[in-house]
């Protein structure tokens, strides 16, 4: 787990379970966050330093390694460059996003941290380049934003190639992402929400057989003991989120808005046939929207299907309120809509997103929560008339729950 006499310790957030099973991380399960809150650095200037006084330039560079079983996407970024006195400690004051709302279906996400003093005037100025806002994006996976931590990771650790500079902390922690809790993840490698704390040890091991609750974070600086910790070191907060919203910019929410914008036709619909034709062409535009959600890589498929399904919901309203007909006049619609909501998702999933319809669903059919619902099975689902209000009942659970966590659904408002 750590290298270079670098030593790992984990503390829960502050309010958080006290238990490392309480706070691990499953897989599919949302979305993670991991910030950079504080780094220190103690200064051990050489001979020469301590002898006539001296100084340092210290470059901080993190790696975040996002893998899967079919792609693994890096990002590398220079937190801070700057030039301190020797044989000094000093508490950087960092406070930087790593990662935002990165979907939980990888396998593992490893992270990497390297401090290093620069002896070299040019590398300096390298560094600095690199050391800019623009060049410190937290890793996103929208597409275009992979594209530009690509291009800067490729700059960063070609500068570390060629530069050797000597390093006074190098620590990896691999996380592994699994789908059951256990009781010790955090020695097992295992990815959990809490504060990871990776000390430098190289000038003597201070912390052998320590009690990680003696740790303590005040503001950006870290005690042991109530004692402040003069070590190089650098602390994490690995949060999470269970979900992450509507994208205004995708083309799924662009085609989804289409969709409800088009009803806005009925209106002025002069028979029932225009209006039958217009919901029919609003209908496709939402199921075009799913295929482009169904391949968005930014989020968890249990969202996905929430979202589909709230996105039907609102249609649907809108279509019963300028249509001025009941619910019950496109039930013959239910089985066909809800196959296209579903697609061949795991009837587990399916249950997680939607438990009331879930419910729904198996008081009709003997189910195999591990697979797919049959299209044929699905004609059973006609038979009740609450299908329809069962799913309103799981979109507006997701609804409320987007509201408990402060996040607006844009597409209600189209």
């Amino acid at each position: 787990m750590a290298i270079l006499g670098t030593k790992k310790f984990w503390k829960p957030a502050i309010g958080a379970s006290t238990t490392q099973k309480e706070n691990q991380i499953l897989k599919n399960s949302g979305y993670l966050n991991i910030q950079l809150t504080s780094v220190n650095y103690m200064s051990k200037g050489n001979f020469w330093q301590n002898t006539f006084g001296g100084r340092d330039n210290i470059a901080l560079a993190t790696n975040l390694k996002y893998q899967t079983g079919v792609e693994t996407i890096e990002a590398t970024s220079v937190q801070d460059v700057r030039e301190v006195k020797v044989n000094k400690n000093y508490n950087l004051g960092l406070n930087r996003n790593i990662a935002v709302k990165i979907p939980l279906n990888a396998d593992a996400i490893s992270i990497d941290v390297k401090m290093t003093a620069v002896k070299n005037d040019l590398l300096e100025a390298k560094f600095d380049m690199l050391n800019k806002p623009e060049y410190q994006s937290a890793l996103q996976l929208a597409p275009t934003l992979v594209g530009q931590v690509i291009t800067v990771t490729s700059l960063v650790k070609g500068l570390f190639s060629d530069s050797n500079p000597d390093t006074q902390l190098e620590a990896s922690y691999a996380g592994i992402i699994s789908a059951q809790k256990e009781e010790y993840p955090v020695s097992n490698g295992k990815l959990t929400k809490g504060l990871l704390i990776l000390i430098s040890t190289d000038d003597g091991d201070n912390f052998s057989n320590v009690d990680e609750n003696d740790f303590e974070l005040r503001g950006d600086t870290l005690y042991y003991k109530n004692n402040e910790v003069e070590n190089t070191y650098a602390i994490f907060n690995i949060s999470f989120d269970l979900y992450r919203g509507d994208d205004e910019n995708s083309n799924w929410f662009k085609k989804y808005s289409n969709s409800l914008n088009n009803l806005d036709k009925i209106q002025l619909a002069l028979n029932n046939d225009e209006i039958e034709k217009i919901y029919n062409d609003s209908l496709k535009m939402w199921i075009e929207g799913n295929a482009l959600i169904d391949a968005d890589a930014t989020y968890v498929n249990k969202e996905k299907l929430q979202i589909k399904g709230l996105a039907l919901d609102t249609l649907r309203k809108k279509y019963l309120e300028y249509s001025n007909t009941t619910a019950n006049t496109d039930m013959q619609k239910s089985t066909e809509l809800f196959a296209e909501l579903i697609g061949s998702t795991p009837f587990n999933m399916i249950k997680e997103a939607f438990p009331s319809t879930g419910n729904l669903i198996e008081s009709h059919i003997n189910m195999d929560t591990t697979k797919s619902i049959d299209s044929v099975e699905l004609g059973f689902l006609n038979l009740d008339s609450n299908f329809l209000d069962s799913l309103d009942i799981d979109t507006s659970k997701y609804l409320k729950d987007l509201e408990e966590n402060k996040i607006t659904f844009h597409l209600l408002k189209k």
